[in-house]
């Protein structure tokens, strides 16, 4: 599950870093996971290359202008699941005196839910030339009709077609024309 993410835990304490390190690698495969004691090794190091942050409250409140704009990537570590419910901008806390397997329940729903929110993002972002050809097939034309329009070869439209198909997950042509109208990407004119 976690094989390709990268995961930095940041906290104090050794016993907190040195468990959930095992709970991630024994568990989720998780293959990066560094542990940092001190915020500042943190700072001075890549702090934006990570995919998730399990961070203790005490450094999320001081560093929070950090934390909050990827607070969809925070899993705050709290000794006691009520005191953290102060921090309302993070949504995932885990309780660091919960059992094993409650924080391994707790993980999976995480990751799962963060994965999830991570493909969709993924699959809905078109780039430009992605769109310029989806406009196209919703109004009609055919690949070789594209490539010419675009002044781009016939493999590259179908190279298009395949990465659209495969993030929106819609096969058809009238169900492709059909996204292409819902989102704006083509005007519907009601005169013709």
């Amino acid at each position: 599950m976690l094989r390709n993410k990268q995961i930095v835990i940041i906290s104090a304490c050794p016993l907190y870093n040195t468990g959930l390190r095992h709970v991630l690698n024994e568990y989720f495969s998780a293959q990066k996971v560094d542990v940092y004691n001190d915020i500042n090794y943190f700072f001075n190091s890549f702090p934006e290359i990570y995919d998730f942050y399990f961070v203790t409250s005490d450094f999320f409140l001081c560093y929070c202008d950090f934390f909050l704009p990827r607070k969809s990537k925070v899993i705050l570590l709290v000794k006691d699941i009520f005191r953290g419910q102060s921090i309302s901008n993070i949504e995932f806390k885990i309780n660091i005196f919960a059992d094993t397997n409650e924080i391994i329940e707790q993980l999976q729903s995480f990751f799962e839910s963060a994965c999830q929110r991570l493909s969709n993002e993924y699959h809905t972002n078109l780039t430009p030339r992605e769109i310029e050809v989806l406009q196209l097939i919703a109004q009609g034309f055919i690949n070789k009709e594209i490539a010419n329009r675009l002044n781009i070869s016939f493999n590259t439209v179908l190279t298009h077609r395949k990465n659209i198909t495969a993030k929106l997950g819609i096969k058809t042509v009238s169900g492709l024309s059909f996204y292409a109208m819902m989102n704006g990407y083509v005007k519907i004119d009601m005169n013709e």
